[in-house]
């Protein structure tokens, strides 16, 4: 429930990457271009279409980035709530009513694996992607990934995720998390900045 609410599967920027034979040539150069980026910023807007609700509901936010393992997901509205990876360390507060867990992942392997799992779409790490994700590419602009979880876990949890990526240097605009159950999640960035330099306390929970 963490990872449906504050922070979808969350969550394209990580280090040096063999490559997957069958992996198209524009597909390795976008990911490895993505991968040089160190520091992300950017504001979204996300959309999630629940059999549950009786209309979509979107959240507005910002998130921020640093590699290889610090994300910040911040919801502003309709109601405030912070989530927050610092190395093992996973954080979730609700300011407007007092509420803050805190938890690590150290000694918990499915949820770390998990929470990798989810926030790969920030990471940019193409050994990763190759290695637990059947991957799709559709060459642009702007250019489609489609990533199926190999792993059983993390595939009861996300059927597939599709990318948008376009830009120079290259960039995720778009984020489509498609669920088991047929829930979709749709993030949508924007005022995307690439290698900010963001305050030491960014990470930290409220």
């Amino acid at each position: 429930m963490l990872m449906r609410t504050l922070f979808p599967a969350a969550l394209i920027l990580l280090a040096p990457v063999a490559l997957a034979a069958d992996t198209p040539p524009e597909a390795v150069a976008v990911w490895n271009a993505m991968s040089e980026v160190r520091t992300v910023q950017a504001t979204f807007t996300q959309v999630q279409h629940r059999s549950l609700l009786s209309k979509p509901l979107e959240s507005t936010g910002t998130l921020a980035f640093t590699r290889p393992d610090r994300i910040l997901w911040k919801v502003d509205q309709p109601a405030a709530s912070v989530f927050v990876i610092d190395g093992t360390k996973v954080g979730m507060a609700y300011p407007d009513l007092g509420v803050r867990e805190e938890m690590d992942l150290d000694g918990n392997p499915d949820a770390e694996r998990l929470t990798r799992g989810l926030m790969v779409w920030l990471a940019g790490d193409l050994e990763q992607v190759t290695r637990d994700y059947h991957v799709t590419w559709v060459p642009g602009p702007p250019s489609v990934a489609t990533l199926v979880p190999r792993d059983e876990t993390l595939g009861a949890l996300l059927s597939k995720l599709e990318l948008t990526i376009s830009g120079d240097p290259p960039r995720v605009d778009r984020v489509v998390m498609h669920e088991p159950d047929g829930d979709r999640v749709e993030i949508t960035l924007a005022d995307l900045v690439l290698d900010p330099t963001l305050p030491p306390d960014t990470f930290k929970l409220p």
